[in-house]
């Protein structure tokens, strides 16, 4: 889709299209994204003498989740879901017409339980939408177990 073909009927059209009507899987998404970047602050945080010398500013989520590699916060089983948490999050912020896919969600999974998995296939077959909702719910689960631990 063009922008510079469309008239401004087919762009408003479009607009409240996806911005109002469509139920996009953008939502859990971008508030996972948001959240597991608070979990990597709070793990980063904690390990260091002085973290406001590093959150002073602005830092990147690849940053984090490469320094909390490096720092052995996380494993590669961590990384790779953040990465692909954090890839899915910026295809959204800069192609206009991106879907996410069923096989860019299953990059969320790693130790799934049974229950997990089957909950995932059934949001699959009602569509990306859901399919990420669920998704993101279990990798933010995930990324708690880094800073808390389960009540007993």
């Amino acid at each position: 889709m063009s922008f510079n073909t469309l008239s401004f009927d087919e762009l408003d059209e479009h607009a409240m299209e996806r911005l109002i009507f469509d139920e996009e899987e953008i939502s859990p998404i971008l508030k996972g994204h948001i959240f597991i970047e608070k979990i990597l602050e709070t793990l980063i945080s904690s390990n260091l003498v002085t973290p406001k010398a590093l959150f002073k500013r602005t830092r990147s989520f690849e940053l984090k989740v490469d320094l909390a590699l490096a720092m052995g916060l996380i494993d590669e089983k961590y990384f790779s879901a953040f990465k692909a948490i954090n890839n899915i999050r910026n295809n959204y912020a800069h192609k206009h017409d991106y879907k996410v896919t069923i096989q860019e969600l299953s990059g969320f999974k790693f130790e799934w339980e049974a229950i997990q998995k089957k909950a995932f296939e059934g949001a699959c077959t009602k569509g990306a939408g859901e399919a990420a909702r669920i998704a993101t719910i279990f990798l933010c689960w995930k990324a708690i177990h880094l800073i808390k631990q389960p009540s007993a």
